[in-house]
């Protein structure tokens, strides 16, 4: 499936269940970045403007970039009264109503874009500044994150092929001078909205066959039950953010 229109049936899970970011990796954004207030910021591969919006609360001048036409829909919608810019176009076109920003970031989609292409354009776009890579990456070393990566590794066919968890790294690690950093997070979920989560990840949404869905969301409330406690699991992440200049 092309890439940019596997989200467009997990928009409502995605605006409802997806985690936003910790601040402190906004924080760490502008002082690697060199940000200041009025700074140019392109967040690429924006979805429903979870990070998008969270940068506008920095005093930057934010744009979000998402090829998908309905994600880029609910984070209109969901930016109402928020200064922020949209526009839709890829990551390796990249085609932006300005000549240059200060800083191109991406969350939880970097793993997503064609970088051989991508590159020179941001090259031209940044002019020296900064990129910066960030995803929130699910802490294997809780016991709830580690059965559910089994689990995918499993029942998800796709998931070892798109997911950011496998890939994030891989991304990282070709940017041998980047700087790295790391940041707790996470989320407390019932079980709706545990559910609402996982399938709110393409590689479920795509991957995982009719006939297999059933046994799929026992196998996941099976989990639910094992770790809940007071009605609820915590979905753990280590979020890892890299920069670099392209």
């Amino acid at each position: 499936m092309d890439p940019r229109e596997r989200f467009s049936r997990t928009v409502d899970d995605y605006r409802r269940y997806r985690p936003d970011y910790p601040e402190a990796v906004f924080a760490w954004i502008g002082q690697t970045a060199g940000l200041t207030d009025g700074s140019v910021v392109v967040d690429i591969g924006c979805g429903t403007g979870i990070s998008t919006r969270q940068l506008a609360g920095r005093g930057w001048r934010v744009i979000g970039v998402d090829p998908n036409a309905e994600m880029l829909e609910a984070a209109r919608e969901d930016s109402e009264g928020v200064e922020v810019e949209y526009v839709r176009s890829d990551a390796e076109t990249l085609a932006l109503p300005l000549e240059r920003c200060d800083a191109i970031v991406g969350g939880q989609a970097f793993h997503w874009f064609d970088l051989d292409r991508c590159l020179p354009r941001f090259r031209e776009l940044l002019r020296g500044g900064t990129v910066v890579a960030f995803w929130n990456l699910r802490d294997h070393a809780d016991p709830l994150m580690d059965a559910y990566e089994a689990l995918l590794k499993e029942r998800c066919p796709e998931y070892v092929e798109v997911g950011a968890e496998p890939r994030a790294n891989a991304v990282a690690d070709r940017f041998v001078d980047a700087e790295r950093a790391f940041f707790p997070h996470h989320q407390t979920l019932d079980r709706d909205a545990f559910f609402g989560r996982v399938w709110s990840s393409s590689y479920v949404r795509t991957g995982v066959a009719e006939d297999q869905r059933e046994g799929f969301d026992e196998a996941l409330g099976a989990l639910f039950d094992q770790y809940a406690e007071e009605g609820a699991i915590r979905f753990t992440y280590r979020t890892m953010a890299v920069a670099f200049r392209p």
